[in-house]
């Protein structure tokens, strides 16, 4: 992909092994020790959708592991082609530079609609024509070390809403010349659950899919006890905030800290597109929840809406459980929230 791996596939919610890690993707090949004989573990990362990308799988058949991985990267790689804002030859690039998109992928289709449904459910706090937004922001600090004025962000302002997303059929239309669709908060995860899905169809029990951090598991480890997820602590280069276990489901986390325009992360690639700036209240919100997607849009929403919305919002929906941390790191939890364990 086109754009450089940011500091976020390293210091994000992180599937480790027996041990804490140093840091985020870099320990993914450590994450299983003292093996059981009859299991073998194989594991490859790869650099797509502007993150890095790695897919573990615990098997009996060397060879067979070896190419069920190279075939679903094969259709990351695919999905990629359609979703990534970075690939300028993708879908979604040729709707963002035309304003119009005819006899659009289902798969690009899906994405916008359940982008629609979060963007509906969280009043407006996920919205993936927040594009022109962070692409201001992104130009504004790189030029010139600065925000951009008021005057600047209330022209982009003027390009955000969901609303102005028009879906008939297979064809997609933008309402305003320049608005752009970001799909990061929603499409890695898509593509991280349809890996998995992919996995689970070459009958493969044990996975992990990661990508940037958003990751999604079933099965258990090559020793037979739960994955371990580090959450990251978002003020410390290495470490982690929390250790949990999991065997199935889904894990996001977003924090200002991911892509930071300043060093006290008052401005980052998080930009609240009701407001036009940055979330003042959260440094970093970690959701657990059934699918990758829905981990994903959702921990990007409670970000935005901060500290009491967010936990509103989250309490309220089934299956899903979430930490939330501010910016002092000084945290809460849904009630269902599992207890970490010691680290």
């Amino acid at each position: 992909m086109k754009q450089s791996v940011t500091r976020r596939n390293f210091l994000r919610v992180t599937a480790i092994g027996t041990g804490i890690l140093v840091a985020g993707g870099i320990g993914i090949k450590q994450l299983l020790s003292n093996s059981v004989p009859e299991f073998r573990r194989h594991s490859e990362t790869r650099e797509l959708l502007g993150t890095l990308i790695t897919i573990t799988l615990i098997d009996t058949d060397e060879s067979r592991a070896v190419n069920t991985v190279e075939s679903t990267f094969a259709e990351i790689e695919r999905l990629s082609g359609l979703l990534s804002r970075h690939d300028f030859s993708s879908e979604l690039s040729h709707l963002n530079n035309d304003g119009r998109l005819i006899g659009a992928s289902s798969e690009l289709i899906s994405v916008l609609k359940r982008a629609r449904y979060y963007a509906e459910l969280t009043g407006g706090a996920f919205d993936v024509t927040v594009g022109p937004l962070v692409d201001l922001y992104s130009a504004h600090f790189a030029r010139y070390h600065a925000p951009p004025d008021a005057t600047a962000v209330a022209g982009a302002q003027q390009l955000v809403d969901y609303r102005m997303i028009t879906i008939k059929g297979s064809d997609v239309t933008l309402a305003k010349p320049g608005m752009g669709i970001t799909l990061d908060g929603i499409g890695k995860g898509y593509v991280v659950d349809q890996a998995v899905a992919l996995l689970k169809a070459r009958g493969m029990a044990r996975v992990l899919v990661e990508a940037g951090g958003d990751l999604a598991l079933r099965g258990l480890r090559q020793d037979g006890h739960p994955w371990r997820v580090g959450i990251h602590h978002p003020r410390a280069l290495s470490g982690y905030y929390q250790v949990l276990e999991q065997s199935s489901g889904a894990v996001a986390t977003s924090g200002d800290y991911e892509a930071a325009f300043t060093a006290d992360f008052r401005y980052h690639h998080i930009v609240d597109p009701r407001t036009g700036s940055s979330p003042m209240g959260l440094s970093s919100v970690t959701v657990l929840a059934g699918d990758a997607a829905s981990a994903d849009a959702l921990s990007t929403a409670a970000l935005v809406l901060g500290m009491t919305e967010g936990l509103k919002l989250l309490e309220q929906l089934p299956g899903v459980e979430a930490l939330l941390m501010d910016k002092q790191v000084m945290s809460r939890a849904t009630s269902g929230f599992p207890v970490p364990i010691a680290q």
